[in-house]
């Protein structure tokens, strides 16, 4: 069971992909996985907690506490009930249902800390449906000490390091892997995948980002990473890579380095796929019709309101 953040919980869920399998939103801020990879839980930007289902009823106060009558736990070690109103989609009263299912446990032999206990129980009510599950983890929230102003190198208009996190988990960072960004400005997305164990080559038009990029990578990151000045539509690497993302610096402007928009972003393709099947665009417009003209497909692509002069379209391409 994963409790999603964020407003978009196709987005939180898709991102969830790089730690979970077969995830599936089953109601406003819910999710439920077949399985997931414990030590990528802390990686997850739009996850906050993963629990192991204990059951799943409806709504119903009923149906529930018969469900948790029928919970086989041998009675090991302290306990602590907490219950969620998700998206503040019930009117269930969560502090009552907190006491009347902590009294069930103590009647099973758990005894009750709710301070340190050794199992956290998790009761979440979203619409009609009600999870009971018992905590596995909790995301850490240490990117939020990597925001764009607090790095030793800032432009505005960078990133936040949430997004950025989950971005690269979209492009599926982890260890023993390789991820590319020929756009990479402050090297923003470089940093969360480089922290999550994947070795990143970055590179920029304007040798000041591409300057300012490798301090950033090297005050945060330990892992091996390159970065480099040079032309998005030329790349200079040959290695295969697991996958290529660049967020299009040039929303604003007609020309960057004597190239229009479309030419830019076509001639990156065209050299992405020399060396990936894998490669996620992110623009401040939907890119559908300059896709289809080259060799790449749409496997989904999301929304993301900035602001309300910006909004972000994340484009996930396949060959």
């Amino acid at each position: 069971m994963l409790e999603l953040a964020g407003e978009d919980d196709n987005f939180a869920a898709a991102e969830a992909q790089n730690a979970a399998e077969d995830v599936h939103v089953i109601a406003p801020g819910l999710a439920t996985a077949k399985s997931i990879a414990t030590s990528r839980i802390s990686n997850l930007a739009y996850t906050h907690r993963v629990s192991a289902v204990l059951s799943q009823t409806s709504s119903s106060l009923p149906d529930l506490f018969n469900s948790i009558d029928n919970i086989q736990i041998s009675p090991s070690g302290t306990i602590a009930v907490r219950a969620r109103n998700v998206r503040k989609s019930t009117h269930i009263d969560t502090k009552q249902i907190e006491r009347d299912i902590g009294t069930m446990f103590v009647d099973k032999g758990f005894p009750v800390d709710l301070t340190n206990p050794l199992h956290e129980i998790r009761v979440l009510f979203s619409d009609n449906i009600c999870i009971v599950g018992r905590l596995v983890r909790t995301s850490s929230k240490s990117y939020v000490n990597r925001n764009p102003t607090k790095k030793p190198f800032f432009q505005p208009g960078s990133m936040d390091s949430v997004e950025a996190r989950a971005i690269a988990n979209l492009a599926g960072a982890g260890p023993n892997t390789i991820l590319f960004d020929p756009m990479c400005g402050t090297g923003g997305i470089l940093i969360e995948a480089a922290l999550m164990g994947a070795t990143v080559y970055g590179m920029d038009i304007q040798n000041k980002m591409a300057a300012g990029s490798n301090e950033n990578l090297q005050y945060y990151s330990s892992t091996d990473f390159m970065i480099l000045q040079g032309d998005a539509a030329n790349f200079p690497i040959s290695t295969k890579i697991d996958a290529i993302l660049f967020d299009i610096p040039y929303g604003r402007q007609s020309k960057i380095a004597g190239y229009e928009l479309d030419v830019l972003v076509n001639h990156t393709l065209v050299e992405a796929a020399q060396i990936t099947s894998n490669v996620i665009v992110i623009s401040d417009s939907f890119l559908g019709d300059l896709i289809q003209q080259t060799d790449w497909n749409l496997r989904r692509h999301f929304t993301r309101r900035v602001h309300k002069s910006l909004t972000r379209y994340i484009h996930i391409l396949y060959k």
